[in-house]
């Protein structure tokens, strides 16, 4: 094993009494034992804590109380910037590890230099259960922006191993005004743009659902406040697909990825409301995504796309509306 070989991994937690034990005790049995662990409970929670630091006995394990709530995104945000090892891996409250977890994922990234997240399949139990897997994102920078705006939305790499390098460039989760909803998928487009996300097929990895998660909740607000984070969330991608390494040409099909995301209410079903499946529904649902890109956000797509407003949208309209 080298010395360039340790992992931080961080384990954020909030009301996480009932299973947060359980998972401690997998990441504890881990064979890769070149380690940290660093345990950020989110505001005072006597019995969170209570429930961790049996685990402190461990000296790879470290445990800080946040003084307030800072919200599941910068808690997990705060966790990021504390990585100084060469790799980082983001570990859920109430999620498991194959005790061979690290050790199969850091085993791959020692032969794949260019990946920057290197990830396998997700098992889930509890109240789903299913197999979580997405096939490697590799190619140039557009390619791999292009790739998450047409066939992602689930986050499998972000529980992935991240190099240092890559984490520091990206920086912590990216925020919106819609309770973070997908945040961690957009971090995951900003992490494509430094690197490829290799997948190991093999499911090492078990998401626990359960009534108490964030994300689940997501699919069950009112309709027009998931519309509105359906559009925030696509804009959230394009910021980072116009971030990335590409050429005009490249830029414009980024931005008709985008716009056809927004309406794609058969590939991403569960989040979008009910209204968007008519005619009528889609096009208001892209118009009030055209508005908001154009008046609230700060990219330049003028700028980036080489074309006056008028067009940019034309462009959207005709290339991602059925006929």
């Amino acid at each position: 094993m080298s010395a360039r070989e340790e992992v931080t991994l961080g384990v954020p937690v909030h009301r996480g009494r009932a299973f947060v034990a359980e998972t401690l005790h997998s990441i504890r049995e881990q064979t890769h034992r070149d380690l940290r662990v660093v345990i950020s409970v989110d505001g005072p929670d006597p019995e969170s804590e209570e429930a961790c630091r049996p685990f402190l006995e461990d000296a790879r394990f470290r445990m800080v109380v946040q003084p307030e709530n800072l919200g599941w995104a910068q808690n997990i945000g705060w966790l990021m910037d504390q990585v100084e090892t060469p790799f980082w891996c983001y570990q859920q409250q109430d999620d498991l590890l194959d005790p061979r977890y690290l050790e199969t994922l850091v085993e791959h990234a020692r032969t794949a230099p260019k990946a920057s997240i290197v990830y396998c399949d997700i098992k889930t139990f509890g109240d789903k259960d299913a197999t979580l897997a997405q096939p490697s994102l590799t190619g140039t920078p557009f390619a791999r922006q292009l790739t998450q705006l047409v066939e992602r939305h689930a986050a499998v790499a972000f529980r992935g191993l991240t190099r240092l390098d890559a984490l520091r460039r990206v920086g912590g989760v990216p925020t919106n005004e819609v309770g973070c909803f997908s945040c961690d998928t957009a971090w995951v487009s900003a992490a494509a743009r430094y690197g490829e996300h290799h997948r190991v097929p093999v499911s090492l990895y078990f998401k626990r659902y359960h009534p108490a998660q964030v994300h689940p909740g997501w699919a069950k607000w009112p309709g027009e406040r998931r519309a509105r984070a359906w559009i925030v969330h696509c804009a959230d991608l394009l910021d980072q697909a116009m971030a990335t390494d590409a050429d005009q040409a490249e830029r414009r099909l980024l931005w008709v990825a985008a716009a056809a995301r927004v309406v794609s209410n058969r590939a991403y079903p569960g989040y979008l409301p009910d209204s968007s499946l008519s005619t009528t529904g889609r096009d208001d649902l892209l118009e009030t995504f055209l508005r908001y890109v154009r008046n609230e956000r700060a990219v330049d797509l003028p700028r980036l796309l080489g074309a006056r407003w008028r067009r940019i949208r034309r462009w959207a309209r005709e290339l991602s509306l059925p006929r």
